[in-house]
């Protein structure tokens, strides 16, 4: 791992396509890279939740991580979720990431029946171990096992090639910063979640970027690039006119995710498997196209909302 670039940015987390008969579009698939890579983003990240990966089965799992590595052909950071039922799953998940040449590993704790202190130590340990960094994704319940952030700095301490947190459990701005001063200098990044609704108080606080979701990735670029530039005022005037949009994917996440992305062309369906969407209704797609409007002038051009 000597000489691998510092993983920073806004890194997008793909959407799994589907057809309307449930399917993975890989076509559509394609077109959702090639919208992340036109916009700027700083990398890319496939499957997590935001990816519905626990509607995958585990051959559609590799399928997906070896399209985006053929895809992104190293032009970008690419980091694979490689999460398991048990750690031997999550193993088979990382070594075939790893032939895959992934830039980075990611995954959460056990997420099913839950994993003792002990063994969530092993889980982490042995996904260290395939020459990458890993990323501990701690996300909070029911899927995720929620580590504090003392217990974060201790899973860092464990192995060199366990390098960077993704924090999503609340609080969260507050966690990124006992993180940072509880770290013994073994973390590299922090990287915030939840759609982004915290960008810019997450790299106030000390973050090295944010892993969001959905069809505003442009704009998070652009704040992000003005944030670390200095422009302050311009990153926050942006963020604000964001944020009402981020409110509402902060209810229908994967609809909400898919349908932006969908209406930019980026997708050429808004299905999703999740059992457990909540649907957009008539006066949902009502109000996101009114807030759409006023942010419009300032999304890439090549990808309005259609």
């Amino acid at each position: 791992m000597d000489g691998t670039p510092k993983l920073a940015g806004i890194y997008q987390i793909l959407q799994t396509p589907f057809s309307e008969q449930g399917d993975i579009d890989w076509g559509g698939f394609a077109r959702q890279i090639d919208f992340c890579l036109a916009v700027g983003v700083h990398g890319l990240v496939v499957p997590a939740l935001a990816s519905e990966f626990f509607t995958l089965s585990d051959a559609e799992r590799r399928a997906v991580v070896e399209f985006a590595a053929g895809e992104t052909a190293g032009r970008i950071p690419l980091v694979a979720g490689v999460q398991g039922l048990t750690l031997r799953s999550a193993q088979e998940f990382a070594e075939h990431a790893a032939e895959c040449g992934v830039t980075a590993l990611m995954a959460m704790p056990p997420y099913l029946r839950k994993a003792s202190k002990p063994a969530i130590h092993d889980y982490y340990r042995q996904l260290a171990q395939y020459d990458r960094p890993l990323i501990i994704q701690n996300a909070p319940a029911p899927i995720g096992s929620p580590l504090s952030p003392r217990e974060l700095c201790e899973l860092l301490a464990l192995e060199n090639g366990i390098q960077y947190i993704k924090e999503e459990t609340v609080p969260i701005l507050q966690h990124i910063s006992e993180i940072i001063a509880l770290d013994g200098g073994h973390c590299q990044g922090v990287f915030g979640g939840a759609n982004g609704i915290y960008l810019l108080d997450e790299l106030q606080r000390g973050a090295c970027g944010n892993m969001p979701a959905g069809g505003f990735v442009d704009l998070q670029v652009k704040i992000y690039d003005l944030y670390r530039a200095g422009d302050i005022a311009e990153a926050e005037r942006m963020h604000f006119l964001l944020l009402p949009l981020l409110n509402y994917a902060m209810v229908y996440g994967v609809s909400l995710h898919k349908f932006v992305l969908w209406r930019r062309g980026a997708l050429t369906s808004p299905f999703a498997r999740d059992p457990q969407k909540l649907s957009l209704n008539a006066d949902d797609i009502q109000a996101v196209e009114k807030l759409w409007r006023r942010i419009a002038d300032i999304t890439a051009v090549d990808y309005p909302f259609l």
